[in-house]
């Protein structure tokens, strides 16, 4: 499996960096380290000095990047015989997206949050664009992850069910691997409460139709992996895949990115951006 991990020296990125150690089979690697130079304005110094600082600013992160990559391909060196480090300059996101555009690789690693300015806030705007853009698979880090024993994946549609076994065909995880599939049929929960009638039968036939596509979803991925069940949830799906991630506790969660429109790339309204703003594990996102 090729991999391209994008380190910016954070400490999410450094436990991106040991994730990797907890892939099954990485066959090449690619770490890149992207210099975003910020503008630096000296207007009251003239232009000559504000070049001279310009040039400093850029040679000490440069400096810093080169020994981030030292260090990162150092760590991994043992994991993956076949290394190769970049450093570029210019926008982060972009970098990465052409980068994994020219290298084709089936797997984007990352750290949820860099040294940006919204790190403290939600999904950093490096690994938001990133995943709202890229054409493989990115997998989110957002804390130490170095074993993967146990894994949710939450689907909802035959074509999620071919993208995950296209990627779990890589055998990117270990064959003991414990796999749950999740599908939430979307009923909200009140309609079970207050004394509403909920029209069962119609409730009843959904959950059936669902135990019915998950019992075929996990015969096909039984083809990559022995350990696989499913569990049909019932509620809002976002908040239901949550929940059960809280319950369940899986080293990792998976998922699709699904956009019903363009608009939902900018008030993040689909159930994959809700679950990748709140949740607390790292997250896999397929395409």
């Amino acid at each position: 499996m090729r991999v391209l991990l994008a380190t910016d020296g954070s400490e999410q990125s450094f436990h991106a960096t040991k994730a990797v150690m907890s892939l099954a089979s990485v066959s090449t690697l690619t770490i890149l380290h992207v210099i975003d130079l910020p503008r630096l304005t000296f207007s009251m110094l003239g232009p000559e000095i504000a070049y001279d600082l310009s040039k400093v600013a850029e040679e000490a992160l440069r400096k810093d990047g080169e020994q981030a990559l030292t260090h990162t391909k150092a760590l991994l060196s043992d994991k993956v015989k076949a290394v190769e480090i970049r450093l570029e300059e210019g926008s982060p996101a972009e970098l990465i997206l052409s980068v994994a555009q020219e290298e084709h690789p089936d797997l984007i690693l990352m750290g949820a949050r860099g040294k940006g300015q919204v790190e403290e806030l939600f999904l950093g705007s490096v690994s938001q664009r990133v995943l709202t853009h890229a054409a493989c698979p990115v997998l989110i880090i957002n804390g130490p992850l170095t074993d993967i024993k146990k894994i949710l994946i939450a689907i909802q549609s035959q074509d999620d069910v071919q993208k995950v076994k296209q990627f779990l065909a890589k055998y990117p995880f270990h064959p003991q691997t414990e796999i749950t599939l999740l599908s939430v049929v979307p009923i909200p929960r009140s309609l079970f409460r207050g004394g509403v009638s909920a029209p069962e039968e119609k409730i009843e036939q959904a959950l059936e139709s669902t135990e019915t596509f998950l019992d075929q979803a996990v015969s096909q991925l039984k083809d990559c992996y022995d350990s696989v069940k499913g569990y049909v949830g019932l509620g809002a799906p976002a908040n239901t895949i949550l929940e059960q991630a809280s319950i369940t506790e899986p080293d990792l969660l998976v998922m699709g990115m699904h956009h019903p429109s363009t608009i939902t790339r900018f008030v993040l309204g689909t159930v994959s951006h809700t679950v990748l703003h709140q949740a607390t594990r790292s997250v896999l996102v397929i395409r």
